[in-house]
C-alpha cells in the first residue's frame, strides 16, 4: 500500500482557486447588479415624482428618466411611463416603470448567463407611483396666486 500523505493538499490547491474565482466573481457581478437596482430605483422615484408635480407628459417624463441615467451605464435602459390614472377619491397618480440589463462582468457568469438566458445582463426593474399634489391643480387652475 503505498502512502497517500499530502494527497489532500494537492486536490485542493487545484480546486481551490475555482471555487474562489466564482465565489469572488459572484460577489462581484451581484454586488453592481444591486448597485444598480438601487440607482434604477432612485431615478423611478425621482421621475415619478417629477412627472407628479410637474403634470409632465409621457414624452417629458421619458426625456426627464434619461437625463437622470448614469453615463457609464451601457446595458438597455428602457422606460415605460403610464398616462395618469384618475383615482375614485379625486386627484391623479402618475406611474412609472424602468428596467435596465445589468451587465455581468466575469466571464464564468457572462457564460452562465448567456447559456441559461440568452444573453448575458441581469434584468432589472423597478416601478413608482406618486399621487399629484393638490396644490398644483390650484395652480394650474389659477386659484392661487
Amino acid at each position: 500500500m503505498k502512502k497517500r500523505r499530502g494527497q489532500a493538499l494537492v486536490e485542493t490547491a487545484l480546486v481551490f482557486p475555482f471555487f474562489l474565482l466564482i465565489v469572488i466573481g459572484g460577489i462581484i457581478d451581484f454586488g453592481f447588479a444591486f448597485y444598480n437596482h438601487l440607482t434604477l430605483q432612485q431615478i423611478v422615484n425621482n421621475t415619478a415624482k417629477y412627472a407628479a408635480y410637474n403634470s409632465a407628459s409621457t414624452i417629458k417624463t421619458s426625456e426627464y428618466a434619461n437625463s437622470q441615467k448614469p453615463k457609464w451605464w451601457d446595458g438597455n435602459f428602457s422606460v415605460y411611463p403610464a398616462e395618469p390614472e384618475e383615482m375614485k377619491t379625486g386627484g391623479k397618480i402618475y406611474r412609472v416603470t424602468l428596467s435596465y440589463d445589468s451587465p455581468a462582468y466575469t466571464p464564468f457568469y457572462k457564460a452562465m448567463y448567456k447559456a441559461t438566458n440568452g444573453t448575458q445582463y441581469i434584468k432589472l426593474y423597478a416601478q413608482a407611483a406618486y399621487k399629484a399634489p393638490e396644490y398644483t391643480k390650484a395652480l394650474n387652475s389659477g386659484e392661487v396666486k
